[in-house]
């Protein structure tokens, strides 16, 4: 499984949400199951960012089925980044030249 950072900017619609954020929240932990994926972090951020959503899925195709139809139905400006861990960033620069 590759891991994402999710960044996003919250908007109107997705403060809406927010009036029901247990029901949200577990909806959108369904929505990730169901596409293969697995949710590894979620935190409420302060500054340019709103949240962070730390996200495990088999590659990036399956993470942009799950966020388009979610930032659809939550209005969410998102901003993702694939991330390495250590042993995988130390395997990726032992292959250089």
């Amino acid at each position: 499984m590759a891991t994402f950072v999710v960044l996003a900017k919250w908007t109107e619609k997705s403060f809406a949400a927010m009036k029901d954020a247990p029901g949200a929240a577990e909806e959108i932990k369904k929505a990730v199951a169901a596409m293969g994926g697995q949710i590894k972090g979620w935190y409420l951020l302060m500054g340019q960012y709103d949240e962070m959503c730390i996200l495990e899925a088999p590659n990036a195709e399956t993470i942009a089925k799950i966020l388009i139809p979610l930032s659809a139905k939550y209005g969410g400006k998102t901003e993702t980044m694939q991330a390495f861990s250590e042993s995988e960033a130390m395997a990726l620069f032992a292959g250089m030249k």
